[in-house]
Order: structure tokens, then C-alpha cells, then sequence
């Protein structure tokens, strides 16, 4: 199958192109970052790729034969190129294969749970309905439509607002044969599976112990906030087991009981992960070799190693191929190599891209390697800000400044109150181990917690409820150092071990409560295969076609990859599209009664379809539909006899109403 040759391809090429600029620990370190850095280039060719030929009838399909050949031309050119360290790689031991099993194990839990596709039709968790109908509409627009230059298939006509460069991949891998659904969920299960790798060497490399960089991944996966502690007095075990909603903050701000903080986020918003996957990956690289150097010219770090230092060991061979201007040339490359992954995320998640800019200019204000770290910024500006401007998610005039997040009349206690109920006894953990560790420790952690300045003093969005997305990546490296907190805790003696055994258990609890309403969530069914409507699409319509329908959220006119003039409105707003004027011509119409006056406005707007259904006749937002008019004037295409898509009408605008034998009953 060609979707596994291409991700067999794109992981192989990550490796080499990583080989020559990082080094690795161990072979979970090296794949993960291969796949990672394999699946963003290889994504971002293809794509442009795809750009260049899309007037042709098959884009994908030259992009594709193109990227196939390039890969075979970098492999030749690359082939002689010496790697940045030839050190053997570490072997994990029995309990790294434990952990890495179940990290996979839950990473596909994880995703079948939240989207699956079972006897021809998707099959979409109710909490995760909005972000994969807008998203599966996406893929589909691009497996099945004509999305090049793209657009979103809720708001065609204008350049895209949102990151969606990795549903394009998952559009792609559906393109070469794997089916829909399980091209996301691969990419997805792939993608968390790298990310808790990368945590786990993340942390090794901070705190030169394997034990805190796995406590740091279920850390991660388990993030727990205060806010099962009244569930504890009032609710039994089978109650907490049988819980389909998340755990209440208590709060009445938006958002507040959707599970933004837990691990569910990453079930419901895929391309999230990866993103923040990229960000570790150019973080080991800047955080080994400083330590690497550092070693050079200090004693020892005082934290006592688990085992083989990932200093020591991974960086032996130390970037030192200096020029007579004292640039360390292959470390400059490889900051070089790392700005243009950083620069290259806007189009996949946009929120971590800003995250990345935000500790990347902390790390240059408080650490040394400053030419490095500047390189590494300079060239994600260069390639990131033009792809920021182009999707502008933020309306013309809107302030970027912004205090207090979503919270309302926000105070400093009230800011403080919140992050201490939202991420629990993890402070006092953050706390021990702030204690413990040295000054250039204290400065990363302040570099990462730059981001939540970042989330209550800016507004990057429309939205200002998408800043939760730099929480969500906080809570890594809050995982991170309430892991060392934990296991400097256990050094102490028994009494150690038994205090950080409670404190696993307590700062854990609520993730594990937040498990089961994902678990008992019930699930929206789209019919796709082997359904009439999708069917009467597919072989009736051509992909380019615009429909002028009820504000869709999922559909089967979505998925099969056509584009409505306007979709569910939440979305629009939220991605930062101007609502109010589509919505004017939207009503107008549904409400026009003069045929030549409608007539015109379908032309204008370039609909090919109209279909109305129960929904749009029952809509508040038309007050007089002129379903009439539409019936007396157009050819109905499509009729739903049988009742299975709500009574749906399908008009055809380019041909008057005449006698038609083919008409689809």
C-alpha cells in the first residue's frame, strides 16, 4: 500500500536529515525524533508540492510522485555526509520497554476512543463532535475535493485561518489507501507515542535521571487538577467510574468543563501533538549541549544520576569543529536545521509556535550560546511570521493584549487561586524540586513558565479560550519538574517513599477520573460508505461544487469533501472569519422570493447546490425560507423519500425545474 510506503519513506528521511544535524540516546529517542522531524518536512513538501500542480485534476497525486522522487535524490546526496556522533546508542532497559508499551497501548486507546470508523460509517466521540466535524471536513475537502489554494470547507472563498497542515497529511495518507479514520488515528497514535518518548529523554536530559523522565510522561497523561476533591466526599468508586462528563471546575468561565487540562484535549485536537513534539526535540538539542558544555568547564550537575548520564554518554563527541572566529560551525548548523522546524509550525499548530518563541527568548535572555539560540529564533521569524499574517486568526484592530485569560473581572488572586486549583499538589512537587536543583534549572523553568504569562496577559485569537493550548504545553514541563520533585523525594529513606507514593496517588486521581467520561462517552455516527446520499455525491457532483445548506458541523456533503457556503458558526468565529457579512447573504438566500433576484445572488456566490432539510426549516436564523421558491424554480436533484438525512431537499441551480427521469428517490 502506498500510504505505507510514504510513511516507511517519510520516517527515513527524518532520520537522515536528523542524523546529521543531532545526536541520540537511545533507538526509542532516535525514531521519535525521526518520525517527528520526518513527518513536518515531509508534510510541508508535499503540500507545496501539491500547490505547484493544482490546477492539474489530480494535485495529490503529482505531489506524491514528486515527493517520492525528491526523497530518493536526498537520500543519494546525504548518503556521504557524516552524522553529528557516531556513539552507539544506549539500550533500553526492561523497564523502558514496559513504559513504552503502555504508552503506546494507551496512545491507541486514546484515539479509537474519540474516532473510529466501524461498517462504512465515522463514528465521533460527542465531546470531540466540533473539533473532528470541522477537521474530518478538512481532510475530506482535501482526499476528496479540490482544496488547492486551500480553504476550509465551513468558509470557502477565503484563504484559511486555521492550521491544517496535519490534517492535509492525514488527507494525504486517505488519498494513498488507508482509510480515513485511520489515517488520523495512525498518524495520532504515532505522533502521542513520539511525544511521550520525548518527554522521557526531555526530562533525562534536565535532571540526568530515567526514573523522572518516565514519572514525567504519566505525570503528563494524568494531569490532575484539585477539582475531584468534593467528588471524593459525595461520590462512591462506581459513581467516578460511570461519569460521562469531565470534572467541574467550579468556575463559570468558557470552557472551564470541557476537559481542556486533561489528556482528553489531545484526543480531540490531534495536531496539537506533534507541534509540541517538534518543540521538545529543538529543546533536547539546545538543553544537552549546554550541558554538554557546561561540563567543560564546571564540576558535575549535583543531582545524582540514575544510571548513565544522557550528558555524559549521548555527548562524548561534542559540537567543537570551531572556526577561527570561535563559531562552533556544526552547532550552528543544527541551530540552523532547528529554527526551521520551529519555523515551520504556524502552519501546523500556530499556538505552539508562539509557545516555542516565548521560551526560545527567555533561553536567550538567561543562558549563554546566545549566537545559537539567536540563530534558532532568527530563522523561525523569518519562516514563521509570514505563515502567522496569512492565516490571521486575530481580526484587524484587535489588541494583543489581554489580562486574565478567560477569567472574568480577573485579579492577581483570582489568577493565582485558578492555576493552583487547575494543576494541584504538582506546585508543591514543582516547589521540592526548585529547592534542590541548581540556578540554571530555576532559569528553565522560568523560561517555561514564561508561557503562562503569555496565556493571561495575551489574546492570540479571536477566541481568547485557545490560549488554553499553552497550558496545555506548561503542563509538560510542570510534569517534568514535579517528577524530579517526587523522585528526590524517594531518596530520602522510607518515610521518602512512602510521602511520594501518596503524593503519585493524589496528584494523579483526577486524571484518572477524567479517563472514564472518555471511555463512556457516547458516539455521533456519519454514514460515509455505502450510503445513498454520499454515494449520490460522489457520482453526481463534482468536487469543486458549493453548496448552500444548513450551518453543517458534519455531514455527509462535508465528507465527501465538499465545501458549504457556511458552516457551523462557532468554528467560523473562533478560526477569526468575518461571520456577520456571510451570515447577511446567508439569510438572503434563504429568504429572496424574487427568482431573478435569487438567481443572481446563487451566481454572485458561485453555489452550485442548494439543500435544504428539517433542520434548516426549523432555524431561527431564517425567519420566511423560500423553500418555494427553490421548488418552483430549480430542479430537485436529490430527494430524501426514505427520511434518513432529516427530509433533505437537493437543488440544482444550474438547471431550471424540469421533468427529470433521474431524478434520485
Amino acid at each position: 500500500m502506498f500510504a505505507i510506503l510514504y510513511l516507511t519513506i517519510m520516517v527515513a528521511l527524518g532520520d537522515t536529515l536528523c542524523r546529521r544535524f543531532y545526536r541520540f540516546v537511545d533507538l526509542p529517542h532516535r525514531l521519535a525524533t525521526s518520525f517527528l522531524v520526518g513527518l513536518l518536512m515531509s508534510s510541508t513538501f508535499t503540500y507545496l508540492a501539491a500547490l505547484v500542480y493544482a490546477r492539474t485534476v489530480r494535485p495529490l497525486l503529482w505531489a506524491n510522485v514528486l515527493f517520492f522522487m525528491s526523497a530518493a535524490v536526498i537520500f543519494w546526496l546525504l548518503w556521504r555526509v557524516p552524522v553529528a556522533s557516531k556513539v552507539k546508542l544506549r539500550r533500553p532497559t526492561r523497564w523502558d520497554w514496559v513504559f513504552f508499551i503502555l504508552f503506546f497501548i494507551f496512545a491507541c486507546w486514546l484515539m479509537f476512543a474519540t474516532l473510529n470508523f466501524r461498517e462504512g460509517n465515522f463514528l465521533i466521540s460527542i465531546k470531540g463532535w466540533t473539533d473532528f466535524g470541522a477537521n474530518l471536513s478538512l481532510v475530506q475537502s482535501f482526499a476528496l475535493g479540490q482544496n488547492f489554494p486551500t480553504t476550509h470547507p465551513f468558509f470557502p472563498g477565503e484563504p484559511i485561518h486555521y492550521h491544517f497542515m496535519f490534517w492535509f497529511q492525514a488527507a494525504n495518507l486517505s488519498y494513498l489507501g488507508l482509510n480515513p479514520v485511520w489515517s488520523v488515528n495512525v498518524l495520532s497514535i504515532l505522533s502521542l507515542f513520539a511525544l511521550l518518548v520525548m518527554i522521557t529523554t526531555c526530562a533525562e536530559s534536565l535532571f540526568d535521571s530515567r526514573v523522572v523522565g518516565r514519572l514525567a510522561s504519566v505525570l503528563f497523561l494524568l494531569s490532575s487538577s484539585l477539582y475531584y476533591l468534593p467528588f471524593l466526599r459525595t461520590d462512591s468508586l462506581a459513581t467516578l467510574v460511570r461519569r460521562t462528563d469531565y470534572l467541574p471546575s467550579g468556575y463559570p468561565w468558557r470552557g472551564e468543563n470541557w476537559g481542556v487540562l486533561t489528556i482528553g484535549v489531545l484526543g480531540y485536537q490531534r495536531h496539537l501533538i506533534s507541534a509540541m513534539g517538534i518543540l521538545l526535540v529543538v529543546l533536547i538539542f539546545l538543553i544537552t549541549n549546554y550541558r554538554s558544555r557546561q561540563k567543560k568547564h564546571s564540576d558535575p550537575a549535583s543531582t545524582e544520576p540514575d544510571g548513565e548520564s544522557i550528558v555524559a554518554k549521548s555527548n562524548d563527541r561534542d559540537y567543537s569543529d570551531q572556526s577561527k572566529s570561535g563559531i562552533d560551525r556544526p552547532f550552528l548548523y543544527a541551530s540552523l536545521f532547528s529554527g526551521v522546524l520551529i519555523g515551520l509550525l504556524p502552519y501546523w499548530n500556530s499556538p505552539t509556535f508562539v509557545a516555542s518563541l516565548a521560551i526560545l527568548g527567555c533561553f536567550f535572555l538567561l543562558f549563554p550560546c546566545r549566537i545559537y539560540i539567536g540563530s534558532v529564533i532568527v530563522v523561525s521569524l523569518i519562516l514563521g511570521v509570514p505563515q502567522v499574517l496569512m492565516l490571521r486568526t486575530r481580526p484587524v484592530g484587535q489588541s494583543l493584549l489581554h489580562w486574565g485569560y478567560t477569567l472574568d473581572h480577573p485579579t492577581i488572586f483570582q489568577v493565582f487561586k485558578y492555576l493552583g486549583r487547575s494543576f494541584g499538589l504538582k506546585w508543591v512537587l514543582i516547589a521540592i524540586a526548585l529547592i534542590f536543583l541548581r540556578n540554571w534549572h530555576r532559569k528553565a523553568f522560568l523560561a517555561f513558565s514564561s508561557l503562562l504569562a503569555v496565556v493571561f496577559f495575551f489574546q492570540l485569537s479571536v477566541d481568547t479560550f485557545n490560549n488554553h493550548k499553552l497550558l496545555n504545553i506548561w503542563t509538560i514541563f510542570a510534569a517534568m519538574y514535579a517528577g524530579f520533585g517526587l523522585w528526590r523525594l524517594a531518596k530520602i529513606g522510607i518515610a521518602g517513599v512512602v510521602v511520594s507514593t501518596v503524593l503519585v496517588v493524589f496528584t494523579t486521581l483526577g486524571g484518572v477520573i477524567d479517563l472514564f467520561p472518555i471511555h463512556n462517552d457516547r458516539m455521533l455516527t456519519v454514514p460515509f460508505r455505502n450510503d445513498r446520499l454520499t454515494t449520490w455525491l460522489l457520482d453526481n457532483t463534482r468536487s469543486s461544487d458549493l453548496f448552500l445548506s444548513q450551518t453543517f458541523l458534519s455531514h455527509p456533503i462535508l465528507f465527501s469533501g465538499r465545501k458549504i457556503f457556511l458552516g457551523n458558526t462557532l468554528f467560523a468565529w473562533t478560526a477569526g472569519y468575518a461571520v456577520g457579512p456571510r451570515e447577511s447573504v446567508y439569510r438572503q438566500m434563504f429568504e429572496e422570493s424574487d427568482p431573478a433576484k435569487l438567481i443572481q445572488l446563487l451566481n454572485e456566490n458561485k453555489i452550485a447546490y442548494v439543500a435544504i432539510d428539517n433542520g434548516l426549516r426549523r432555524s431561527q436564523m431564517i425567519e420566511r425560507l423560500n423553500e418555494t421558491v427553490y421548488a418552483e424554480t430549480f430542479e430537485r436533484v436529490f430527494e430524501d423519500n426514505q427520511k434518513q438525512y432529516d427530509d433533505l431537499s437537493i437543488y440544482k441551480v444550474s438547471a431550471l425545474k424540469s421533468a427529470s427521469n433521474s431524478m434520485e428517490r
